[in-house]
C-alpha cells in the first residue's frame, strides 16, 4: 500500500530533516531536490527511502560529513578533479555537474571526476539538469570498495551496481533520460522486497549453482547474487558486466577514489562504501552545429520511436525519460506516492529529530498501526 504526499510538502520536510542533520541551508535545499526528484519520478528506492536508511543516519553518526567543503584539486580548461571532503554525494555531484556544465559552455565539453564522496542518489537527476539547460549530460558512480555482485562467472562480490545516466536535450516535451544500473536491477529493490516479504522476478537473482531464485532473502544471506544486465553470458550478461567495469575504471583509478575489484577483496579484506567516486561529463551541442536544430532533430527522432506501430504483446512504445516525465507530472498535480514502509521510516525519523512530518504520513502510519 502507498500514501500520497504533496510534492512541495515532501520537499520542505526533507529539507528540514537535512537541516536537523547538520547541513547548511543551500546544501539542504539541493539534497532535498535530488531526493524528492527520485520519488516524484518513481525511483522510490533512491529517494526518501535513502534519506531514512543512508543519508540521515550517516550524517548523524559522522560517516558523512555535514560540514564538508568539496574543493577542486586539479583543473584544466575542460576538466577538473573534485575532492568531496567526505560530504553528502547528492551535494558534491550537483557541484561537479555545475562545473562540467560551465566548462562545456566554454570549451564544448566538460568532464569532472570526483573522489572522497558518498552515495549520490538517482543519476538521472544530474543529467536531466544538463538536458534542461540545452546540454548533453552523462553521470556515473561506483560504490566505493563495496561489492554487491561478483564478476561474470566469478564467486566473490567485488563490483557495485555502478549506475550511469545520459540525457539529451530536445526542443519540447520529455527529453531522453537514461538512468540505469549495470545489474539487472538496483539492489535497493531487492532489499525492499525482502523487507516487505514478497518475492522478486525470477530473472533478478542467481544462486551459486546457476539456478534462479525469487527469494530476496537468498541475496541478503549471500546465497544468491544479483544478475548482470543481460543475465548470463549466453544472453548478453557480458554487456552489463563490461559496463560495470567501465564505470569503476572511470570513477575509481581516474579520480583516486576506492573501487571494488582490488587485490585485498580476494583475501577477504572488509569492503566499505566510503571514498565513492563519480564522473560527470557534459557536451555542448553548439560545438557541433546549431543547438536549436540539433534539439529539434532529437525531438523528431524520439517522436518517431514513440509513434512506432505497437506489437500485439505490448501496451505501447516509448523511450527512456518519457514515462518518468509523465510520472513527475502526476506527482506535481496529485502528490508523490510513497510505500507504507517508507512512510513509517520517515515518521520515525521525524520523531527522532523532533520535526513534524507531513500530516498524510502520520495519518497513514496510524491507520496501518490500527
Amino acid at each position: 500500500m502507498t500514501v500520497t504526499v504533496p510534492l512541495t510538502d515532501l520537499t520542505e520536510f526533507v529539507q528540514q530533516i537535512l537541516l536537523e542533520c547538520g547541513l547548511d541551508g543551500d546544501s539542504a535545499r539541493t539534497a532535498a531536490d535530488v531526493i524528492t526528484y527520485a520519488d516524484a519520478n518513481g525511483f522510490t528506492t533512491h529517494g526518501t527511502n535513502g534519506l531514512v536508511n543512508i543519508y540521515a543516519p550517516r550524517l548523524l553518526d559522522g560517516r558523512i560529513s555535514a560540514s564538508a567543503e568539496p574543493r577542486i584539486v586539479r583543473e584544466t580548461a575542460a576538466t577538473a578533479l573534485l575532492d568531496g571532503d567526505r560530504g553528502l554525494g547528492l551535494v558534491t555531484m550537483d557541484r561537479a555537474m555545475d562545473i562540467a556544465m560551465d566548462k562545456a559552455r566554454q570549451t564544448g565539453i566538460g568532464m569532472v571526476a570526483v573522489r572522497n564522496s558518498t552515495h549520490f542518489g538517482s543519476a538521472g537527476y544530474y543529467t536531466q539538469r544538463a538536458a534542461a539547460a540545452g546540454l548533453i549530460g552523462i553521470a556515473m558512480t561506483n560504490c566505493g570498495a563495496q561489492g554487491v555482485a561478483p564478476p561474470l562467472g566469478g564467486t566473490v562480490r567485488m563490483l557495485g551496481t555502478n549506475p550511469l545516466s545520459a540525457a539529451v536535450p530536445v526542443t519540447h516535451g520529455a527529453p531522453f533520460v537514461l538512468d540505469m544500473s549495470t545489474t539487472v536491477v538496483a539492489t535497493g529493490k531487492i532489499k525492499a522486497a525482502h523487507k516487505e516479504g514478497r518475492p522478486v522476478p525470477e530473472e533478478w537473482l542467481v544462486r551459486h549453482d546457476g539456478t534462479p531464485t525469487t527469494d530476496p532473502g537468498a541475496f541478503m544471506d549471500e546465497e544468491a547474487d544479483v544478475a548482470w544486465l543481460g543475465g548470463p553470458a549466453a544472453t548478453g550478461g557480458a554487456k552489463g558486466f563490461g559496463l560495470a567495469l567501465l564505470v569503476d575504471l572511470l570513477c575509481g583509478p581516474l579520480s583516486g577514489a576506492s573501487y571494488g575489484p582490488r587485490p585485498g577483496v580476494l583475501n577477504g579484506e572488509p569492503a566499505g562504501d566510503d571514498n565513492v567516486g563519480h564522473t560527470a561529463i557534459v557536451i555542448d551541442p553548439a560545438a557541433f552545429g546549431s543547438a536549436p536544430h540539433i534539439a529539434a532533430e532529437n525531438r523528431t527522432l524520439l517522436d518517431t520511436v514513440a509513434n512506432s506501430p505497437v506489437a500485439a504483446y505490448a501496451n505501447g512504445v516509448t523511450y527512456p525519460g518519457a514515462p518518468e516525465a509523465a510520472r513527475y507530472e502526476r506527482s506535481v498535480l496529485h502528490g508523490v506516492e510513497l510505500p507504507d514502509p517508507v512512510a513509517e521510516g520517515l515518521v520515525r525519523l521525524a520523531e527522532q529529530l523532533s520535526t513534524e512530518a507531513p500530516v498524510e504520513l502520520t495519518e497513514r502510519v496510524l491507520e496501518v498501526a490500527a
